[in-house]
Formats: C-alpha cells, structure tokens, sequence
C-alpha cells in the first residue's frame, strides 16, 4: 500500500527543512560575523540536525510509526530553540512554518491510519 497523499507531503516537506538547514549552514560559511569556533560548531550542528531530519522522514515514510513521534519531539525542540534564541527572519521563519505544515500533515487522519494500520 503507498502512502497517502498528506503523509508523501509531510515527508517531502521534512526534506526541504533538512535541505535549507544545510544552505543556512553553508551560507554561515560566507558570513564574516561567524568565525573560528562558533562557525565550526553552527556547522557541525546544522549537519547533524539535517541528516537527523533526513532519517526520520524516510523512516516515516517506510511506516515506522515511532520516528512520527520522534520527529515531532525533534522539531518541536527545534522551533523552541529557534525561538528562544532570536532566529530571525528569513529562513528560520520558513523553517518554522515547514516544520509545522510537516507535523500537522505527519498527523493527519489519512496519515495515521497508513502508520497504524496493518503491514
């Protein structure tokens, strides 16, 4: 059975957060009020959050209905900590609004029935 239509979207959209957190890291890299250690670990972060994004929404999609749990939790922590630290506009604010267009459509009805309906 494919996966539904909001879950496809949701997972996709998952993606392009991973995608733009990596531009937003590698834009820091031209950015001369970011530098030495501060560069080093904005990048080592934005790495590791992207790939983390990456795995669970492929995860979603292949019906591991735990990773939807997972990845709400992350993004959740994520937007928190977006926020709390004065983000700014721009791509953190796409961000914010992807992530949420992800997780309400993550758990959609249709999607919900896909991630815990039999194999």
């Amino acid at each position: 059975m494919a996966p539904p239509k909001p879950l496809r979207i949701a997972v996709v959209l998952w993606w392009v957060v991973a995608l733009l957190l990596l531009l937003e890291t590698g834009l820091a890299w031209f950015d001369p009020a970011v530098q030495g250690r501060l560069l080093l670990v904005n990048t080592v972060v934005g790495v590791v959050m992207a790939v983390i994004y990456l795995a669970l929404g492929a995860l979603v999609f292949r019906r591991q209905g735990w990773a939807r749990f997972v990845l709400t939790a992350f993004a959740a922590v994520h937007a928190v900590l977006m926020v709390v630290s004065g983000a700014g506009f721009g791509i953190p604010v796409l961000l914010l609004v992807l992530g949420l267009a992800g997780t309400v459509l993550m758990w959609a009805q249709q999607s919900s029935d896909f991630l815990t309906g039999e194999r």
